[in-house]
């Protein structure tokens, strides 16, 4: 393998408007192509008069084929000689003749062709070899002879040359549209030969009041000690000149908490800091909650277990599972839940399974008492050296019990973990619904629920409350993040700190609450604003002029009758004045949108709500899967590539995707492995009608040819 060095290619141009392209048609690595220029015309590439392109840049080129070809898919076909349609105020035919004239105007362009073979090795994770396998060489000879596959080595210098240019253009990026701070995430991730590696994520709201999140650095941990993973994340601020940050957002392990306070040391040293870094250190809510489930799952792991095996033995033959559903059919239940397996580290799978398993409880019971190998084929699995065996109504209950709990974090974990809205003013109402949950869940009259609530309540109190003061782990900002919504402000945390702690001591939280939200809002004041025009952050109240002599006769003649100005902060005006209606679900009221608009009347209040809505509370915002209790694992190809090489592949695959981000997975990608056999006996069947049809038809051809033959002898 070579070294990182022989693809570190250098970036020619720096004018904005520019962009490099991958050049030439040269295809070995001892002669590398040079590097032109690619003008970027909103997020599309446009090749800059090309050598090897005569026609116009605007309709030649493989990206504006595929605009092309768009065009012509957004025709629908109609009329009777086939002609094109188009949709929408009137229906225009497309001739023939217009059709040709687009697909003439094309010109093959083997730069852009490199250009879009880089960015689906990116974007598809492939190995860079990819392009020598029979299949794609044979693909290409089908659909695009004129193409010269690059050798693998070309392939990933122009991957590294996109890495470049990519990195160049957000760099520039966030110099002109991150006008507040930014907060981070950072993920750990593994691989095969048992190196640690990091990500570390920016999130924040540009100058278009929309949320933004980038992959910055991905790198390789070198040492366990948190002062030098603090280091390391410092180092890559550094690089990228971000220096202005809020938070940032880790999982619970103490060797992320020592990194923080490195990292929190090094932005007071830089003068950055928020109030010495009081909000910096923000905890990871997805890890806390695959901590609660863990121990939910845990302490009836043996329920679980015995459900689980019974679900595997049902779908190990298709004549068990056909038993089985004589006897769905038996007990008259009508559901579109079918049996699945759940996979050993995504909790969310287990949920899936075990939601769609205590639905057959009956099926189950009947297929144990009609099939002796049900029983003892269970009895011979293990759990912790205890013979596992069937499923017993104390376990039927127990699983749907923790189903209860299972929906209540999975539908959070979905609302928190997601990357095109912002969640921190989310937290408290939502987790504060799981809190009392839990708790009443306490009192249950099930001894076994008690205890399963109780461990799991002692979880989620460990990072919400402690005894009668608000936890040290709790990050307060979650709280002044509910206040900038215009929905709560100060209405909920007054209510939830009420319902934790009593009336008494929940009053005295709100009013250490109000304390530190001034603090805040006069930090920013001083921050933003010089101190000769501080004065324009009040409104002016005025209050009507009373004639008291009119009232009072001569009664204190020396009373000035002077109008009196009553003047409040942004903050107490914004407080004081109305909240907007409560009815809209959380992630459709956009919070953003209303802080745009009212950023005239609340020049500060808004700097302060753009800053730390940004916040991030989840780092799986940033990861495929926020139900994965294992962490995040390098693929083979990945592992064996250099860091640098890495990092290029995983921060350009972010680059190139902006805001089109995975959606976790949700029950509905799990499929039905009998509906998929059925479709495809469907198409089998189908096809074979079709070849059956061709075949009548070739007969039915040659007879009328033999007796037009015989009619002619």
């Amino acid at each position: 393998m070579t070294s990182d060095e022989d693809v570190q290619l250098p970036l020619r141009s720096t004018n904005k408007r520019r962009r490099h392209r991958i050049g030439g048609n040269e295809s070995t690595a001892e002669n590398p192509p040079p590097p032109t220029t690619v003008e970027a015309t909103k997020g599309k590439r446009r090749v800059a008069e090309p050598a090897a392109a005569a026609a116009d840049s605007k309709k030649n080129g493989t990206k504006s084929s595929m605009k092309n070809q768009r065009m012509l898919c957004k025709r629908d076909t109609g009329g009777e000689n086939g002609e094109m349609m188009q949709l929408g105020g009137g229906l225009e035919p497309c001739s023939d003749a217009e059709r040709m004239r687009i697909l003439s105007d094309w010109k093959f362009d083997q730069t852009e062709a490199r250009i879009g073979l880089a960015e689906m090795i990116i974007l598809d994770s492939l190995p860079f070899r990819y392009v020598e396998r029979e299949g794609f060489r044979t693909f290409m000879e089908r659909a695009c002879p004129m193409f010269e596959i690059p050798s693998w080595k070309i392939v990933r210098q122009d991957c590294f040359r996109l890495f470049l240019e990519e990195r160049y253009k957000l760099k520039e990026y966030f110099a002109d549209n991150a006008s507040g701070r930014v907060s981070i995430s950072t993920n750990r991730w593994t691989c095969a030969q048992n190196y640690s590696y990091m990500s570390v994520t920016a999130h924040f709201v540009g100058k278009d009041w929309k949320l933004h999140r980038r992959v910055i650095s991905f790198f390789r941990i070198t040492s366990r000690k948190g002062c030098d993973i603090g280091e390391q994340i410092a180092s890559c601020l550094e690089e990228w000149e971000l220096k202005s940050v809020f938070s940032i957002t880790v999982d619970n392990a103490n060797v992320r908490d020592d990194a923080v306070t490195h990292l929190r040391d090094k932005l007071v040293t830089w003068g950055s800091s928020i109030r010495y870094g009081t909000y910096l250190h923000t905890r990871c809510v997805s890890h806390i909650i695959n901590l609660i489930v863990t121990d939910g799952l845990e302490e009836i792991g043996i329920s679980v277990s015995r459900v689980r095996e019974a679900v595997r033995w049902t779908l190990a033959l298709p004549s068990r599972y056909a038993k089985f559903k004589e006897f769905v059919a038996f007990h008259n239940i009508e559901t579109k839940r079918k049996l699945c397996l759940d996979e050993p580290n995504r909790w969310d799978s287990t949920c899936f399974m075990l939601l769609a398993a205590v639905i057959f409880e009956k099926p189950f019971e009947s297929l144990e008492r009609s099939d002796p190998n049900f029983r003892s084929d269970l009895e011979a699995q293990r759990y912790k050296d205890e013979p596992v065996g069937p499923p017993t109504p104390t376990d039927w209950n127990n699983v749907r019990n923790l189903c209860k709990y299972l929906k209540q974090f999975y539908e959070f974990t979905l609302l928190v973990s997601e990357a095109s809205y912002v969640t921190s003013h989310l937290f408290l109402r939502e987790f504060g619904k799981i809190f009392h949950y839990s708790y009443t869940m306490e009192s249950s009259e099930d001894g076994e629920v008690r205890i399963m609530a109780s461990k799991m309540h002692n979880r989620v109190a460990k990072y919400w409350s402690e005894k009668d003061d608000l936890n040290a782990r709790m990050n307060r900002l979650f709280y002044i993040a509910v206040v900038l919504d215009p929905r709560h402000k100060m209405e909920y945390p007054k209510y939830i700190l009420r319902k934790l702690y009593g009336e008494a001591r929940g009053d005295q939280l709100v009013e250490e609450l109000k304390e530190e939200l001034v603090e805040l809002f006069e930090h920013y004041q001083r921050m933003l604003m010089p101190a000769n025009q501080r004065t324009k952050s009040y409104v002016a109240m005025e209050i009507p002029k009373v004639d008291v002599r009119k009232q009072t006769g001569s009664f204190n003649d020396s009373y000035d009758e002077s109008r009196d100005d009553v003047y409040r902060t942004e903050l107490e005006t914004y407080l004081a004045e109305f909240r907007e209606p409560n009815g809209t679900l959380p992630q459709e009221f956009d919070i953003l949108r209303w802080w745009m608009i009212y950023a005239v009347r609340y020049p500060i209040l808004s700097e302060m709500a753009k800053d730390i809505l940004a916040v991030p509370i989840s780092t799986a915002s940033s990861s495929k899967s926020p139900f994965d209790t294992e962490g995040q694992v390098l693929d083979s190809f990945k592992s064996s590539l250099t860091p640098k090489i890495m990092e290029a592949l995983i921060c350009s695959e972010d680059w190139l995707r902006s805001s089109n981000y995975s959606s976790p997975l949700s029950k509905d990608d799990y499929e039905d492995p009998e509906e998929l056999e059925n479709a495809f006996q469907s198409m089998v069947r189908t096809v074979n009608a079709s070849i059956l049809g061709e075949e009548d038809e070739e007969s039915d051809s040659d007879s009328s040819q033999e007796n037009e033959g015989s009619s002619s002898d």
